[in-house]
């Protein structure tokens, strides 16, 4: 029964190991993207300004800064979802961190109830042995 559940422990404590590298890539990612935004916004903020009165040029700078909103928002999407799954990631890994718990507290009952078990026979048996001792001595 206990090297099940040493199994079990084992491959419960795996999951948390795996879950918690998962999350932490998970939050990586959402600072890279969050990094991205405050690049872009840099970026885009910092569009030299042209004093041109040119049709052409006011129309690519309009282009570019619309392309870079673009781009801005769908980073901004990218790490709301990236920060959903980092949520959901979260959830997991204390269900699994709770799980793992559970069956390290039966085990360690499950591994006392063997030692007071072994105690008690090696107590009987000891008693034993003193009963057929005092017995000799006594008939």
């Amino acid at each position: 029964m206990n090297s099940i559940l040493e199994k079990l422990l084992q491959l419960r404590h795996q999951k948390v190991n795996k879950l918690t590298a998962q999350l932490s890539q998970q939050k990586r990612l959402c600072l890279r993207y969050e990094k991205n935004i405050n690049a872009l916004t840099a970026l885009s903020n910092k569009s030299p300004t042209i004093h041109a009165t040119s049709a052409a040029l006011l129309s690519n700078k309009s282009s570019y800064k619309k392309n870079i909103q673009r781009v801005i928002n769908w980073q901004k999407q990218e790490q709301q979802l990236a920060d959903i799954q980092a949520q959901n990631l979260q959830i997991s890994l204390k269900q699994q961190v709770c799980q793992e718990k559970m069956v390290e507290i039966v085990l360690e009952q499950q591994q006392h109830a063997f030692i007071l078990a072994q105690a008690r026979k090696e107590l009987k048996i000891s008693d034993g042995i003193s009963t057929q001792c005092w017995l000799r001595n006594h008939v």
